[in-house]
């Protein structure tokens, strides 16, 4: 059944592209779709193993997922933009170097699992770089699956509260931590939105979604970095430049903020209250232990292993090999989880090279982000741009305690934002040829007179 299914969707594919050729209005809601179907791939099931394993890594098997196949539709739908695709090089060193781990693991096809998966979010990254150089209108549509997503996993979460009980609420995803970082992909683009006076209604509503997500999952480091990204993104943006709506918005953030901080501490201390993760005034509490631990088995396998033990293993050679043992603690249900810091985890199964090149990928769209908004302070454009960099700026940042990054949904959350980034970032001129500082200080002067462009021509979330 799986085969015959895997086998229609395939044969779907090219009458798909040709529908969106002939209505290019279809593409718009593909695009929306396609950004919203990351939230409810695991709950739907909506994915498949081709070579399915009994793995205990992050990456089961070799999978292919609905999105997957929307993503070729449309690439095969979409004109090639004219410049050079961004970010290809560190992309294209991290793939190399995951890829090559396999020479030196355990078991070589289970390490070639994640570079499949990568391999699947760099389609839909190339898909979403292409979308928005070919028609303007396309990073809205981006944005409003995005909220869609967002709206469904506030109402989800609500009712796991609500209706039973769930103090850490996990939305349609495996944890509450997964949750709480896939939120932060989505919750400051759209603050800077709304702060570039260009939001329409649905910005707020999605700043409202992703700080009732924050409280209802109680996790720590999802309330902190939610309120210390917003305030992030106003600062940046203050500084770009500084409105009359701005000063409303602050205001209002003060009043949300008197509202959302007592609403966080309460849902905290019901956390700790319950027992799951020790009392309050326990010191660090077991799961605090234990990540530390996790850490000083990454460093230890690390050092004995300096190219690394291969993609997808960590869990298994860190049993196999006595790292757990070594550690001297019970870990229970921990000897199936995977070292809480995604930067160790890459070091551990990558090597030192792998971690380089890893940290290389992160940054390069990072920086394009901040340099080509700051250049284009009255472009909406520079807008959006900003909340997508502090959007990653966020997630690297929430990683130093998470390895859930490594996962296919936020894998292709970051697939979605990073070619937002680079279409935006092609289309103000960001990657043209510098050859010279006049070039470059007429481009950025005629590309800030587009700004009175209509606002569904840039993201308007309108």
């Amino acid at each position: 059944m799986k085969w015959a299914f895997l086998v229609i969707m395939a044969a779907l594919v090219r009458p798909l592209s040709m529908r969106l050729r002939r209505n290019p209005s279809d593409l718009l809601r593909i695009f929306a779709l396609a950004a919203f179907l990351p939230f409810v791939l695991s709950t739907l099931h909506l994915f498949w193993a081709f070579d399915n394993w009994k793995w205990v890594g992050y990456v089961k098997g070799g999978e292919v997922s609905l999105l997957d196949f929307i993503a070729v539709s449309i690439y095969l739908t979409l004109p090639r933009p004219e410049g050079r695709l961004p970010f290809r090089w560190s992309m294209a060193l991290y793939f190399a170097v995951t890829a090559l781990s396999a020479i030196q693991a355990m078991v070589p096809v289970a390490a070639l699992f994640y570079p499949l998966q990568l391999g699947r979010a760099f389609l839909v990254y190339v898909t979403v770089y292409r979308g928005v150089c070919a028609d303007p209108r396309v990073p809205d549509s981006v944005l409003k699956g995005l909220a869609a997503g967002m709206f469904v996993e506030a109402a989800v979460a609500g009712w796991q509260r609500a209706g039973l009980g769930v103090l850490q609420t996990p939305g349609t995803f495996s944890s509450q931590n997964l949750l709480g970082l896939i939120s932060q992909f989505v919750i400051f683009p759209f603050f800077a939105a709304m702060l570039g006076g260009r939001s329409g209604r649905l910005a707020p509503a999605v700043v409202a979604a992703g700080l009732v997500i924050a409280v209802l999952t109680a996790s720590r480091g999802t309330i902190v970095l939610d309120c210390l990204g917003l305030a992030t993104v106003f600062v940046l943006s203050a500084l770009r430049q500084w409105t009359p709506r701005k000063t409303k918005v602050l205001w209002a953030g003060v009043a949300a903020m008197a509202v959302f901080a007592p609403l966080a501490a309460s849902s905290l201390q019901q956390r700790f209250h319950s027992g799951l993760n020790g009392g309050p005034n326990m010191g660090l509490s077991e799961e605090d232990k234990t990540r530390l631990v996790f850490k000083k088995v990454a460093a230890q396998m690390l050092s004995d292993h300096p190219m690394g033990v291969g993609a997808n293993h960590f869990t298994v050679v860190a049993n196999t090999e006595g790292y757990f043992s070594a550690a001297g603690e019970y870990w229970g249900a921990s000897r199936a989880s995977n070292v809480h810091n995604v930067y160790w985890l890459v070091a551990a199964e990558t090597g030192y090279i792998g971690v380089v090149a890893f940290v290389a990928f992160l940054v390069h769209p990072l920086i394009a982000a901040f340099r080509c908004s700051f250049r284009h302070r009255r472009d909406p454009r520079g807008d959006l741009l900003l909340g997508l960099g502090v959007a990653l700026l966020v997630v690297y940042i929430h990683s130093f305690e998470e390895w859930i990054f490594v996962v296919f949904e936020s894998q292709y959350l970051l697939a979605i934002v990073i070619g937002l980034v680079a279409g935006l970032t092609q289309e103000l001129g960001y990657w043209r040829a510098k050859t010279g500082a006049t070039i470059l200080t007429h481009d950025a002067e005629s590309r800030e007179r587009e700004v009175q462009a209509p606002p569904e021509r840039v993201a308007g979330v309108g």
